[in-house]
């Protein structure tokens, strides 16, 4: 072996691998950095390594065989030993390695003080994960990954009816056909949606949505002429890297839109193989009606989750809901919409509220209308994580417990920016509650500007014990976006950090809803330990907006009424759905379990198959709840 190992050294064979694999890569960085610049395709890259990798072994055996000397290169059997230049060949080969990883030290260094410099910047998914930037906040404060991209709506030129209907239905089937490349980042709709009818630079949305491009355009409709004008921006410089005029037929909508996602999707050098073309083509559904009413049911819907008469409003988004899906029974996303009247019907009932906008009749027929929703949504849903959505929010609705704490972190883990509807609620039983919280970092990252993501993350961080960060979250979210949720987290997380005023004076400046600032300001009082004031601050809620037994159960269980508590789950235990209305009373607490189980009959029987973890573990102490 001793003598095997010299004539390595000797040929230089030790030598030749070093210097052929530092120089591959180098050039292997080299590429990654000139590729985006000169829009190489991804698969130029996997060439070269596949090159590099099969040359290695013919490189040492030449080193091995063959020796260069003055007169070229020859065998190494044909050569004198006393005339061989290997010696003199060796010495170079220690410079051309020196060389070599200067160079290699120098990308580095370039790569490590450039971080916007060709791809060494890390995703924004990345990021979110490590914890190191706040989720809400990562788009912004992130170089963009270079394939990334938002689809804004689309600019109405003309004024027929529906014409705003239908370019942002256009819009929206842009994006979905663009969703279904999984080499590229798409903004989903409501961040893009955000910016409808906002004047602003394009530079200064793309930094808001942590993209590197927008799509943008224009709908022009007269009878069933369509003109419609579309161009892909790279946003660090305005430069137009496509941009196209279709003169269509309405008729001719899907295939105009398929081809905009295709060509948006080519410009940015993503591989479209014939199986991802055809997906991208029937994502979505191909009738214009259909997505002209699934339109106008979602204004509706966000109009119902903004202003105060919430039913009304979401029976008049489920007309239009029905009407698309009469049309299109694939429009998977308006079941889950169309689903939400009657989880509120549901909800308010078994929390025992008195709503005059609910009848008998519509609590009599609610659980078949839900059930009916999520078995097609089930049925219809596109991808797995879809289908699996629509199994775990049926399960957990209908109390089919027998294993859903696995099935949680399963459909938690699963890809995609849509976590399940009901997917934070069991946080604080889950046995991985880190999963549900990376499930809603994902869809920030899809989805930055979306309330959902922000309120949950926060929510979950908030069970972890994580105030600090939840703080960071809130404030950062709330700068963006209102919404009520993070406002009452806000104003909970910094009374739970022992800044009681600072808590207070939160809640004064940003809860807007005076029922919202009653209920708060009683949770407050119970954190300080001042059980008079909680209990002033609850009768003062329920004098004015009437009986909501889980609201009470909250706030009794923090002022350390074990009886009462008890009383009052054991009531909601009894009504139907009351198992979900225990689990938003148990998530909104955040005082561990704010009742005993031998009060909740049917919520134990629940638990004992699911394998959620009880009691919650308490992330905070509650000095006047004292178990």
């Amino acid at each position: 072996m001793s003598g095997l190992f010299h004539e390595l050294r000797r040929r230089n064979v030790f030598r030749v691998g070093i210097a052929y694999l530092v120089a591959s890569w180098l050039l292997l960085q080299i590429m990654d950095v000139i590729g985006p610049i000169l829009r190489l395709p991804e698969e130029v890259a996997r060439y070269v390594l596949f090159f590099l990798a099969i040359g290695f072994i013919p490189a040492l055996i030449f080193a091995w065989a063959f020796e260069w000397t003055p007169e070229g290169v020859k065998r190494e059997s044909e050569v004198d030993r006393p005339g061989s230049i290997r010696a003199r060949a060796g010495h170079r080969l220690d410079r051309a390695i020196i060389v070599i990883l200067a160079l290699a030290v120098a990308l580095l260094l370039f790569d490590k003080l450039n971080p916007e410099a060709g791809s060494g910047a890390a995703s924004p998914e990345a990021a979110l994960n490590g914890g190191e930037v706040p989720e809400v906040a990562a788009r912004t404060a992130l170089t963009a990954v270079q394939k990334s991209v938002a689809v804004l709506p689309f600019a109405v030129m003309s004024s027929g009816p529906d014409d705003d209907y239908f370019a942002d239905g256009l819009t929206e089937e842009i994006i979905n056909a663009l969703a279904q490349v999984p080499d590229l980042l798409v903004t989903a709709r409501t961040s893009a949606f955000y910016f409808k009818g906002q004047n602003l630079p394009v530079a200064d949305i793309a930094q808001q949505l942590g993209v590197a491009h927008v799509v943008e355009g224009s709908v022009r409709r007269a009878g069933d002429q369509l003109r419609i004008t579309a161009q892909l921006v790279r946003a660090e410089d305005g430069f137009h890297l496509w941009s196209e005029t279709y003169d269509r037929r309405t008729e001719d909508t899907f295939a105009l839109q398929a081809d905009i996602a295709e060509k948006v999707a080519r410009a940015l050098n993503v591989y479209l193989d014939d199986a991802l073309r055809e997906r991208m083509q029937w994502v979505g559904t191909r009738n214009v009606e259909a997505f002209i009413a699934y339109q106008k049911g979602i204004e509706f819907y966000e109009r119902a989750h903004r202003e105060p008469n919430q039913i009304s409003l979401l029976r008049q988004a489920n007309i239009f809901f029905e009407q698309a899906v009469d049309q299109a029974p694939e429009l998977v996303d308006a079941y889950q919409y169309h689903s939400d009247l009657y989880s509120h019907i549901l909800i308010s009932q078994a929390s025992g509220q008195l709503d005059g906008e609910i009848s008998d009749r519509d609590v009599e027929q609610a659980p078949a209308a839900l059930k009916r929703d999520y078995e097609r949504a089930t049925r219809y849903g596109r991808t797995s994580g879809q289908r699996s959505n629509g199994t775990y929010d049926s399960s957990m609705i209908f109390g089919r417990w027998r294993g859903l704490d696995l099935l949680s972190t399963e459909t938690a883990a699963l890809p995609g920016c849509e976590p399940a509807l009901w997917l934070h609620l069991v946080a604080p039983l889950s046995s991985e509650p880190e999963a549900l919280l990376g499930a809603f970092r994902r869809m920030a990252v899809c989805d930055p500007l979306r309330s959902r993501p922000m309120v949950h993350t926060v929510g979950i961080q908030m069970w972890l014990g994580r105030a600090a960060e939840a703080i960071g979250n809130a404030r950062q979210s709330l700068a963006r976006k209102e919404h009520p949720s993070l406002s009452r987290h806000l104003a909970l997380a910094l009374a739970l950090q022992a800044s009681a005023e600072e808590a207070a004076a939160a809640a004064n400046s940003i809860i807007r809803n005076e029922s919202d600032l009653l209920l708060v300001k009683s949770m407050l009082a119970a954190i300080a330990g001042d059980a008079e004031s909680a209990g002033r601050y609850q009768e003062a809620y329920l004098g004015k907006y009437g009986p909501n037994d889980r609201e009470t159960l909250v706030l009794e269980a923090a002022r350390g009424h074990l009886g009462e508590a008890n009383r009052l789950a054991a009531a909601i235990d009894a009504r139907p759905f009351g198992h979900v209305v225990l689990l938003q009373a148990i998530y909104d607490c955040l005082c561990g379990a704010p009742f005993e189980l031998d009060a909740t009959p049917v919520f134990a029987s629940l638990l004992t198959e699911s394998g959620f973890v009880w009691p919650p573990a308490k992330p905070f102490d509650f000095p006047l709840k004292e178990w």
